[in-house]
């Protein structure tokens, strides 16, 4: 009970935390489309391997990225896990470079067994957030120059709950239900410093929307020997109109240059509530994991995404399609319960590639990052403490675009409970 207390006291301080040092994402990128796309491969455990995800499954971590993998879970344990997300960022033009940093608590998940074929998990982690705040400055020659705000914020949210079905000895199926929720707002105001007599034009939006979508995962084991195991996954999502409400309002304002009084003069548009759908589009992905038990594990995933689906409320988008390459392993050292912490700890590193869904002014807007996790068990207890750190780059400073330097961190805490074993002594 005393342990239990203490896993308690260990889960507040996080959430507590997290919620304290949330601020809001800075990126330029985050304007289109969806924004900022968090994947499901969002466990600390594996963005210390570079996110590979599709593949793997481990009976004391949870994989939300392939549902499959909660087939894994011990026949008598419980499995909780929280994790924290902290970004450090650099904004960089030809000219320019700003830095920021962003925190917040970063996913929260639950598994255990339902029955001796059956397994399922519970948990809640972003999908997509909005974080920018920019400003254009435009020189009209014989005219008022003009300055364009643009700004937004909000995102998306998912809460799922997954499922997964041993079928033999090597084979498992899961599927997650995804409730997806959350509001993204945006703001643009025009305006001519130069001039007093000109009124400027101020629009906001929001959009909100909330729906089920799903998420399909398999996973086979091929045995080599009584240690050795190759995993292959698959994952699908099929295409889906996800039910969403806009509000739109354009105005004609005076004021300050730099938009921070408004003085409202005319209403242009005011749509307080139109119902629509934001089509999110298809998506497919594969992978594998070797390993050797207690000792090894290597893996590659790839997906692929078809974002040309992409569209809201009837009008399409020019997103193109994205796909994301990543390779990964673990590692730890043979050792005893009497070995030291260095001895039993398990070691990662991880390499992906984004290719993403923008490609703004004839330039693709790619990523990538090179990722070190590390686990620390704790003696006599089944929790370990998990640590991320992702060295990163999204953009280029071409075309006079936005090129962003990063480094990620994520702190995680697995606990593992017999909670379904009655003990013959107490």
């Amino acid at each position: 009970m005393k342990l239990l207390r203490s896993y308690i006291v260990i889960f507040f301080l996080l959430v507590v935390w997290g919620l304290q040092a949330q601020t809001r994402i800075n990126s330029p990128y985050s304007r289109y489309g969806l924004g900022e796309l968090h994947g499901k491969n969002a466990n600390t455990t594996l963005q210390g391997m570079g996110g590979i995800s599709i593949g793997y499954a481990d009976p004391t971590v949870i994989n939300p990225a392939n549902p499959a993998s909660y087939a894994a879970f011990d026949s008598a344990s419980f499995v909780f896990e929280v994790g924290i997300f902290a970004d450090f960022k650099t904004l960089k033009t030809i000219a320019l470079s700003e830095s920021g940093y962003y925190a917040s608590l970063n996913y929260m998940m639950f598994g255990f067994p339902i029955a001796k074929w059956w397994r399922t998990s519970l948990g809640m982690m972003p999908f997509s957030k909005l974080g920018y705040d920019v400003a254009i400055f435009v020189e009209v020659e014989g005219f008022s120059n003009v300055v364009n705000s643009v700004e937004g914020d909000g995102g998306l949210n998912q809460f799922f709950w997954g499922n997964a079905f041993k079928l033999g000895k090597n084979l498992r199926l899961g599927i997650d239900a995804v409730y997806l929720f959350g509001e993204a707002r945006r703001r643009s105001v025009i305006n001519f410093p130069d001039s007093l007599l000109i009124l400027g034009t101020k629009t906001e939006s929001t959009v909100r929307g909330g729906d089920f979508v799903f998420d399909y995962g398999l996973q086979y084991d091929f045995h080599f020997n009584n240690t050795q195991k190759l995993t292959l996954g698959l994952v699908y999502a099929n295409k889906f109109n996800m039910n969403a409400k806009r509000g739109y309002l354009a105005t004609t304002i005076s004021g300050s240059s730099d938009g921070s009084v408004d003085i409202l003069k005319d209403t242009l548009v005011y749509e307080p509530e139109v119902s629509g759908t934001v089509v999110l589009p298809d998506k497919v992905g594969f992978g594998f994991t070797y390993q050797k038990a207690g000792s090894w594990l290597v893996g590659a995933d790839f997906e692929w995404q078809n974002w040309e689906q992409f569209g809201a409320f009837g009008q399409p988008d020019s997103l193109d399609n994205s796909w994301r390459l990543a390779v990964g392993g673990e590692f730890t050292p043979t050792h005893t319960s009497l070995s030291s912490l260095l001895s039993r700890m398990t070691y990662r590193v991880g390499f992906r590639y984004n290719n993403t869904y923008l490609n703004i002014l004839n330039h693709q807007i790619t990523e990538f990052g090179i990722s070190f996790g590390f686990n620390f068990p704790l003696k006599k207890t089944r929790t370990s403490m998990d640590l991320g750190i992702e060295i990163g780059q999204r953009g280029t400073t071409k075309g006079n675009l936005v090129q962003e330097n990063y480094v990620n961190f994520t702190f995680g805490v697995s606990i593992n409970e017999y909670w379904f074993h009655k003990f013959k002594y107490q």
